[in-house]
């Protein structure tokens, strides 16, 4: 089945695909949009990137540790608007856990606040 770019780029603009995976899935969705974009949401929830993550989180720990310095605080933040304070403070195993939740939590920004 053929689809058309103007279905192709809404199904890319929902679920910031590649132009491949949207064509693939709207395809397989004999061309039904609702049904491409369930079948791209479910394999982006399971299609975790596990080899990429543990390297996202191996710099992002290593950051943490060449920086140096104490934590003081941490600030969780959805966007611009901070969620929470949280004063603490960091070992190099919290820094590791820090790390993993910032890549598990994609919409999550967190702040590290050190001492100056």
């Amino acid at each position: 089945m053929s689809v058309d770019l103007p279905t192709v780029d809404l199904v890319r603009d929902r679920m910031r695909c590649s132009y491949e995976e949207a064509q693939e899935a709207l395809q397989a969705a004999n061309g039904d949009v609702v049904t491409a974009l369930a079948q791209l949401e479910k394999k982006q929830s399971t299609g975790v990137d596990m080899a990429g993550m543990t390297a996202e989180l191996m710099d992002d720990v290593q950051q943490l540790l060449e920086a140096g310095g104490a934590i003081r605080k941490l600030r969780v933040r959805v966007g611009d608007r901070v969620v929470r304070e949280i004063p603490v403070t960091v070992t190099a195993v919290g820094a590791i856990l820090i790390g993993l939740l910032a890549v598990l939590a994609s919409r999550l920004a967190i702040d590290i606040i050190r001492d100056e």
